[in-house]
């Protein structure tokens, strides 16, 4: 178990103390049309509005909202003031919290603080939202942890766990239409608002209360040596269940499916059934007229068989809007289980002090399932961690928001259906390892990580940030319509290219890099349609990764010493290509492999007198050929150096690096009489070379003597 995951056992073992304190029974979600107002009496409650008093405010508080709600008020007032919640005397003292109750507004004006105090307990609630409190509103006011004062030491329990990481301000489990509008939530020692599930350990049942055996979709026994059910049926008549409209099985040893099944019945008579429910993943809603039920696993060890059955749910419906979370230890938000969550209009940050450290955290451990988060129009900053981690669950939608933390979003693999749209990240990265789909997004001086399965990254400006493909499937990664600016050589790369092959399409780069303007060895089932790079980074070199490119088109507008390069192993085609530079094209070389390489109906176009050695120097290769293809320098004034050259300067004594070249049907133009091919240093052992149909205007040939020399035409102009 990692230290993160637990933690967050931790956490559930410790909440689990105060699981039905303050919740009324499970109630309908209808509400009044026309709230009654409830506005605290302090007197009459023996509560204190200046800070002081914690046990009798806390005490005072939790009445009235009892009262309050015996007596129908939907809307509970409480006057400006500082209202001082108990520490209690245990970590999540149940008595020491706030303990909301259904179809109630906690309503605080823009100045009243809820102040946590000061205590050493590794955990603790300031308000608590349990299961079955249901319809539940808290609106303004600040909630304030003790982080400032808190005694880290943990002098107020004879134990500690050490981070003291679960001190929260806001907390529900299991919590049905909950809205948060308008709150702050500070200085805790934990997070500022939790959103958790609720879970109640039923029974651990092991393989001698199972035989071999299946259920067919009739509901009747049937044989199987690969399957077990259980050997009685299990019922819902534990007063654990009461109230409660869902289960998991949890924690399965010998079994081999994450899967299972579940078999209900009503006295004796079948009645529906629920396939494939995933461990940790899945809830099992038990069915109106259901009094027991079969489950149903793939196991053939009852040896070493053994489940546990909870009463699982999460908290359902959440809303948190126009809020502000700031200068907690862990987090802003944490998701340890919901379904349907909307955060928006809100502030998450200055989160520091005890990992993970996020503006927002959906982290249910595979305990709880975490599904249909939407996160829009946030604005995240200085948070230690990053602005939002999605380690597990399913399905989100996160739009409009300004991500300004050094890691602006992280989605896990175990975190699959997100989408990210109409966001701006600045200096914050974005990393997608789960399947998704990421559009219409804003990059400046960032990262940007596609390193799932399978992901859609298009339609993106990125400006001095970098763009990095790593896919974990072949063609993992769809990436279209992307444009990277660079106005600094703050980024080392534009565009980096893993091992796995990638389809990109209608890609600008524009501007200088710190390094290679392109990065990664790349892959020879690539396809990159349309790349447009413009002023590469020409004077340490832009390696080629490996693969086909059409339609691309390569500038320079800067002094080329070393230009484009291809030193790799692998295989490149060009398709319908232009290169244009100053005075250097390309080196093509061996230094970590030999490259293969072929270019067909392509521009090279030089403006200015040649650079080191040749417009295009060929010291090292595989195989390199250039097919229909038109090279020009119309600007020369020197002729001293040629415009393709085979073979390194001096190197006509040392063994040959070119084991193959060919060169037909294409035209090389020049204003001046200059070498168009120049073979001559091609090395000891180099085989001939095949020059022919070709055209070389001005431009003449300076070939070694076994080249294959046919049908080439030299023209004077």
């Amino acid at each position: 178990m990692t230290t993160k995951a637990f933690g967050i056992l931790i956490f559930f073992i410790l909440s689990f103390q105060s699981l039905h304190v303050g919740a009324a029974p499970l109630e309908e979600t209808t509400q009044t049309a026309v709230p009654t107002i409830y506005n605290l009496e302090l007197s009459r409650w023996n509560i204190y509005s200046d800070g002081t008093h914690p046990i009798e405010t806390t005490n005072g508080i939790n009445k009235a909202l009892q009262w309050a709600h015996s007596q129908g008020y939907r809307i509970f007032k409480v006057p400006t003031g500082k209202y001082l919640i108990s520490k209690g005397n245990s970590p999540n003292d149940p008595q020491a919290q706030i303990n909301m109750v259904s179809n109630m507004t906690f309503l605080l004006d823009e100045s009243t603080i809820i102040q946590k105090e000061t205590n050493g307990f590794e955990a603790y609630h300031t308000i608590y939202i349990g299961y079955g409190a249901n319809n539940v509103t808290l609106k303004g006011g600040t909630y304030q942890g003790d982080k400032q004062l808190h005694n880290f030491s943990g002098k107020d329990q004879s134990y500690s766990y050490g981070t003291h990481e679960f001190g929260m301000g806001i907390i529900s489990e299991g919590a049905y239409n909950l809205t948060i509008d308008g709150v702050k939530t500070v200085d805790f020692t934990g997070d500022g608002i939790t959103i958790s599930g609720s879970s109640i350990g039923l029974d651990g049942l092991y393989g001698k209360s199972y035989v071999y055996g299946d259920i067919d979709n009739m509901g009747n026994f049937i044989n199987s040596t690969s399957k077990i059910r259980s050997k009685i049926a299990l019922d819902f008549t534990s007063p654990k269940y009461e109230g409660r409209k869902y289960f998991a099985f949890e924690q399965p040893q010998s079994v081999n499916s994450n899967k299972y099944d579940v078999y209900f019945y009503n006295n004796g008579k079948y009645l529906s059934s629920v396939k494939q429910v995933r461990f940790g993943l899945d809830l099992v809603q038990i069915p109106v007229g259901a009094d027991t039920f079969y489950p149903v696993f793939s196991s053939n060890d009852l040896n070493n068989f053994f489940v546990k059955l909870f009463s699982n749910d999460v908290s359902r419906n959440v809303i948190i809007k126009n809020s502000e979370s700031a200068f907690n230890r862990r987090q802003g938000i944490s998701i340890f289980g919901v379904d349907g969550i909307e955060i928006s209009n809100s502030k998450f940050h200055d989160i520091k002090g005890t990992a993970p450290q996020f503006g927002i955290d959906s982290e249910a451990a595979g305990f709880y399932p975490n599904n249909n988060l939407i996160i829009k129009n946030n604005h995240f900053y200085n948070n230690t961690g990053g602005d939002i981690v999605f380690a597990d669950g399913n399905t989100a939608s996160i739009t409009d928001n300004l991500f300004e933390s050094k890691m602006g979003l992280y989605i896990w693999k175990a975190f699959p259906n997100a989408t990210i749209t109409n966001n701006t990240f600045n200096n914050g990265d974005l990393t997608m390892g789960g399947t998704g789909v990421a559009d219409q997004n804003k990059f400046n001086n960032s990262k940007v990580n596609l390193i799932a399965t399978s992901n859609t990254f298009t339609n993106a400006a990125l400006v001095n940030s970098s763009l990095n493909l790593n896919n974990t499937e072949p063609f993992g990664s769809k990436v279209e319509n992307i444009t990277i600016s660079n106005t600094t050589t703050t980024s080392y790369t534009s565009l980096n290219v893993g091992n796995n092959p990638v389809h990109l399409s209608n890609i600008t780069i524009k501007g200088l890099t710190k390094l290679s303007t392109l990065g990664g060895k790349g892959n020879d089932k690539n396809i990159y349609d349309n790349l447009i790079v413009q002023d590469f980074n020409a004077y340490n070199g832009t390696v080629f990764p490996a693969g086909t490119y059409n339609n691309c088109n390569f500038l320079s507008t800067t002094t080329e010493t070393v230009g484009l390069v291809f030193n790799q192993p692998g295989k490149y085609t060009f398709n319908n290509c232009a290169f244009n530079a100053l005075s250097k094209i390309f080196t093509l070389d061996s230094l970590f492999g030999e490259p293969d390489v072929n270019f067909s109906n392509s521009n090279f176009t030089i403006s200015k007198d040649i650079g080191y050695a040749a417009a295009i120097y060929i010291q090292g290769a595989k195989q390199l050929s250039f097919l229909n293809s038109t090279f020009t320098a119309n600007n020369l004034t020197l002729k001293s150096k040629p415009f393709i050259k085979v073979g390194s300067i001096g190197g006509s004594t040392k063994p040959s690096q070119v084991k193959s070249f060919t060169f037909k049907n294409s035209t090389i133009k020049t204003n001046i009489d200059l070498d168009g091919i120049h073979s001559i240093d091609a090395g000891t052992g180099a085989p001939a070379y095949t020059i022919s149909n070709n055209i070389f205007v001005v431009a003449k040939l300076k070939l070694k003597s076994n080249d294959i020399n046919i049908d080439n035409k030299e023209l004077t102009q």
